[in-house]
């Protein structure tokens, strides 16, 4: 990927005199970003632009090309490459559209170019895209003309779409941030967004990456790169809307849609989430600054009102607004000119006018040990204090660097001033509270989960039954079906999770028998390759007591399912001992396009797709990751055993979830699977589960 972003001579392919030419912007941009090496300008028809003689072909060029970037009309790409293919270029970006986006035509051309890079041994960035920014040497190759307002950095952008990647640029430049290297992914026809990111994720001008993504073609490969990262990654995902894309047949796709799955791998692999391009500042900012190394935050504030707002916003995020020892407060009451504001935390520094004083306050804050971060409010009128306000500014940041702790800045003045405060600081001056704030909360809660993120989950040893699921599955593959209810509980119990035992039976005499040999009381439910949520439609029929009542509710579930789904197959009923107590929970999983197995856990029952309380896991996981998942349910503090309660058996719970990830790795076929509900016990009592579903993809 190096030879991308540090060429030495460039071929902009598709360059012509002809006014509108977009070849002409690709060249205005590398030469007004000062270009290092040597760069040539290819076109069909020749001529001269720019000074510099156009080649009708990559061909004439007497020299070596590392780089060709290429906008020609899409049926004219596959040619182009292979005339750099024969001239010994080995990477190329192409900008062109008119690909896959154009239907079956473009699909075609796609074909050809793959042919073409396959055969010359070349690698791709685009189609379709913007092209790569290496502001280290100049290289500034979109065909869009770039103003000249960023200035170098450590931040690199992997975007998939163009125009959101400026716009990003654009936000580096307003926020007084540089850039270091931008890619425009385009269709990823060779290079994907994997590539790019191992390589910047090693790139020593890189320190952090902003990534943002429509769609994801490997997602376990981004994990396995992101966890390898010692860099802050943050990341904005589109294209996050379901409706329509595709219609659950169980309720763990139900409760994972894509997104989820999403929010689930980014937390696992480290990459920060950000919702947002305002958002996206803050999360920059806070990651750049020295870490927050705990809770305890200082709020030293010229106006007591913007104090209380703080206040509540340093609240809201988890911060501790501490005490300040009395021997510190007694030092600072030196300052005041009078004892009329109480001296807490937040610190009202509004009884002071000498703006030369906060220099001592904020470093003598600083200085205390149980003071983990300042967040700074200044007021003032740029006439009269600008100069000296500035100067306080410029120190506050200085002073954080100094302690190694981060300082944070919001700033109430007219806004030509602000904007030039935010040009010529180096550290960043924020005019909403909420975001100040929400930075420092970026880099507390990256310091405290970086370690965990960077840690490869080493599932437990587990003692499975792998064949005999196996021949389960097979067999209703065989039969172009899913398994049936009882197939999927005997499934199911190969792999050690705790299905309740039952019978399948096919007559009322039959059942009665099985119910006999069971024990009073007992379940029974449909077993029919067409009936999903049985429990909708009269299809479990519970705590039958007697020979008498099983045999009615029998008579009156088949009428229900006959009249429900007239041309439905009736495979026949499983019967099963009556289980109560516990809490119901769900365990279950699916195999997602492109993260592979994920497993979830939540509330289980019948209401469990409208109570939507479920939390997810990318799959392989760990015990100590099963149990953190269980924790960040709503209801996990009754199964801990609030309110004096029994505690529920946490540990069996997780097995469960360690053995449906491991059957949904094991068994490629099936794509989804519901163990629900769950039933767990007081702890140490194990759990049951008490009903199974298993699809097959």
């Amino acid at each position: 990927m190096r030879d991308f972003f540090y060429p030495q001579s460039v071929a902009v392919v598709g360059v012509s005199p002809r006014p509108g030419n977009l070849g002409q912007g690709i060249v205005g941009n590398m030469t007004r970003f000062g270009f290092r090496g040597i760069l040539y300008e290819v076109g069909a028809s020749g001529g001269v632009f720019s000074g510099r003689r156009i080649y009708r072909s990559v061909s004439d060029i007497p020299d070596k090309v590392d780089l060709a970037v290429i906008l020609t009309p899409a049926r004219t790409v596959a040619d182009v490459l292979q005339e750099c293919g024969e001239k010994g270029i080995r990477r190329v970006v192409v900008e062109t559209g008119g690909f896959r986006e154009h239907g079956e035509e473009g699909l075609a051309h796609e074909a050809r170019v793959v042919e073409v890079l396959r055969r010359h041994g070349m690698r791709m960035i685009g189609p379709n895209g913007l092209g790569v920014i290496n502001a280290e040497i100049g290289l500034a190759a979109p065909f869009m003309p770039i103003e000249e307002r960023w200035r170098p950095g450590d931040v690199s952008i992997i975007a998939q779409s163009g125009g959101v990647g400026l716009s990003l640029i654009s936000l580096l430049a307003e926020e007084n941030l540089g850039l270091n290297k931008f890619v425009s992914a385009g269709n990823m026809l060779d290079v994907g967004v994997e590539e790019l990111l191992a390589y910047l994720v090693e790139d020593p001008g890189t320190k952090l990456v902003v990534l943002y993504l429509e769609g994801i073609r490997d997602g376990r490969r981004l994990m396995e790169v992101a966890r390898r990262s010692t860099k802050p990654i943050l990341a904005i995902k589109g294209n996050v809307g379901t409706l329509g894309k595709s219609i659950a047949a169980s309720h763990s796709a139900s409760l994972s849609n894509d997104d989820r799955v999403v929010d689930a791998a980014f937390r696992q692999a480290g990459i920060v989430r950000v919702r947002n391009a305002t958002n996206l500042a803050a999360y920059i900012h806070g990651l750049r600054m020295p870490p927050m190394r705990g809770p305890n935050l200082a709020v030293l504030s010229r106006s007591g009102g913007h104090a209380v707002l703080a206040a509540d916003s340093c609240e809201r995020h988890g911060f501790h607004l501490s005490p300040f020892p009395p021997e510190f407060l007694r030092e600072l009451e030196k300052h005041f000119r009078a004892s009329v504001i109480k001296l807490t935390n937040p610190l009202d520094l509004g009884d002071l006018f000498d703006l030369e004083v906060y220099r001592k306050i904020i470093d003598q804050t600083l200085e205390q040990p149980d003071v983990h971060g300042v967040l700074f409010l200044l007021t003032y009128i740029p006439g009269i204090e600008g100069p000296a306000a500035r100067e306080v500014l410029k120190f506050a940041g200085e002073a954080g660097r100094r302690h190694d702790k981060p300082v944070v800045l919001y700033v109430a003045t007219s806004q030509e001033v602000l904007l030039r405060l935010k040009q010529s600081l180096e550290h960043p001056v924020w005019t909403h509270i909420e975001l100040a704030v929400r930075s420092l909360r970026v880099s507390q809660g990256y310091l405290d989960e970086a370690p965990r993120w960077r840690r490869t989950p080493a599932p437990p040893d587990l003692t499975v039954d792998t064949a005999g699921a196996a021949r389960l599955v097979a067999a209703a593959q065989a039969e172009g079906r899913d398994p049936y209810l009882h197939e999927a509980v005997q499934a199911l119990a190969c792999y050690g999770i705790p299905v309740v035992a039952g019978r399948h039976v096919h007559t009322p005499d039959e059942a009665a028998a099985a119910a006999a040999a069971l024990g009073y009381p007992v379940a029974i439910k449909i077993v029919s390759r067409r009936i999903s949520h049985k429990s909708d439609f009269g299809g479990v029929q519970l705590n039958l007591r007697s020979e008498q009542g099983l045999r009615q509710a029998w008579a009156d579930m088949m009428e229900r399912i006959a009249k429900a789904f007239p041309d439905a197959e009736v495979e026949g009923v499983l019967v099963q001992p009556m289980v109560t107590g516990g809490r119901e929970m769900i365990v279950g999983g699916r195999r997602d396009a492109a993260f592979g197995p994920v497993v979830l856990v939540g509330m289980g029952g019948v209401f469990v797709e409208i109570l939507r309380e479920a939390a997810l896991r990318v799959a392989p996981v760990d015990r100590e990751e099963t149990v953190r998942m269980i924790d960040e349910l709503p209801g996990a503090a009754i199964l801990r055993g609030a309110r004096g309660s029994k505690p529920g058996d946490v540990d069996a719970l997780a097995d469960v979830i360690l053995r449906v990830a491991r059957f949904l790795a094991d068994v490629p076929a099936v794509r989804e699977v519901d163990v629900n509900p769950v039933r767990v016990f007081p702890q140490g009592e194990g759990c049951a589960a008490l009903d199974a579903r298993v699809i097959l993809g």
